[in-house]
């Protein structure tokens, strides 16, 4: 229905009965702190003011396994960086982050001054990356316990990746009596997927007939790449030096040939005009000799030193390529048991 006033007292009924216009639903708050929690707060402020910063951080911790709130969460990533645990400040400015959005987008109420602590956590979570990995863990089941390295990390579907030092670890899920565990290493700064399949109890096996009873189990999979940034740069740093060292000594041999061969021609200048036929024992041969002896040897030093040079460059180049890390690690089940199988791409 069309609402146009013609006077005052229709623009009034009007008014009156016209739709208000839908007003945008308030952001979910925090609840007020308790008494206790209140106390807790006030102790954990204290010891920061002291310098205690992993007491405070066990306060706030406890206070997030009883809250769940974002604040709680922000606070214990923030006392984590300052401690440099930067697998544990990852961790939780992930959940904060999840559970508060963005200054632009919101997703929970957030008090005045929420832009600055906002990038400063944004900071502050970019650099502790830099020192973490982190494992994107996709399992087959819903509802399966998700384990890394013997601890549980969540239930599966894992809504956020698993911050972890970097090197190898034990990836694993378990489901009603099925389980499955792989190994899986990341770089400082890396990311890795890891898929695990599990097949509940009782499930039906496929008809296809397999191959080998020995593919299917999880001994037969692939065994991890061990390439690591260690054996990556110390390989290619030595293949480099190699390289250079190579030049420099082609460099120098150039220019020994190059004065060994204007001896020689000055020696078989000086032979031209003091002997008509050059012997062993007059000087300007002897010279002669020994001169060209010297151009012709630094010569062939020079064009082995460049040539190895060139191949040293190359097999670093090579190296550096072919030890490259993965980017992802995927794991599946081969046959109808339970098991592994790894892929590596680029």
């Amino acid at each position: 229905m069309r609402c146009s006033p013609r006077g005052p007292i229709t623009a009034a009924v009007l008014l009156l009965s016209c739709p208000a216009p839908a007003t945008a639903e308030p952001l979910p708050r925090r609840p007020p702190s308790t008494g206790p929690e209140k106390e807790m707060l006030d102790q954990a402020k204290r010891l920061v003011d002291q310098g205690r910063i992993a007491d405070a951080r066990d306060i706030h911790l406890t206070l997030w396994r009883l809250t769940r709130s974002a604040s709680d969460a922000f606070r214990v990533g923030m006392l984590s960086f300052r401690l440099r645990d930067y697998q544990m400040a990852a961790e939780f400015l992930a959940i904060y982050f999840d559970m508060v959005g963005t200054p632009d987008a919101p997703k929970i109420w957030v008090p005045p001054g929420f832009k600055e602590s906002y990038e400063l956590a944004r900071a502050n979570f970019a650099e502790a990356r830099r020192h973490v990995g982190a494992l994107e863990v996709r399992a087959s089941e819903p509802g399966a316990a998700v384990l890394v390295d013997g601890r549980q990390v969540g239930v599966s579907p894992l809504k956020l990746p698993v911050f972890v030092a970097p090197g190898p670890h034990r990836v694993g899920a378990q489901l009603a009596g099925a389980q499955v565990e792989v190994q899986a290493a990341v770089d400082a700064g890396g990311e890795r997927t890891v898929w695990l399949v599990l097949r509940r109890a009782g499930s039906e096996a496929p008809a296809a007939p397999r191959a080998s009873k020995a593919a299917d189990l999880p001994g037969a999979a692939p065994p991890l790449s061990t390439r690591g940034p260690a054996l990556r740069w110390w390989t290619v740093g030595a293949l480099a030096a190699t390289s250079a060292a190579l030049g420099v000594v082609g460099g120098v041999s150039v220019a020994e040939a190059n004065d060994a061969a204007d001896d020689r021609d000055a020696a078989f200048v000086r032979a031209r005009w003091e002997v008509f036929r050059c012997r062993p024992g007059l000087p300007a041969c002897d010279a002669y000799a020994e001169a060209d002896g010297r151009a012709k040897t630094f010569t062939a030093l020079s064009v082995g030193a460049f040539i190895g040079a060139g191949v040293a460059a190359g097999g670093a180049v090579t190296a550096g390529f072919l030890l490259a890390p993965e980017a992802k690690v995927r794991v599946g089940a081969l046959g109808a048991a339970p098991g592994v199988a790894l892929s590596f791409s680029w």
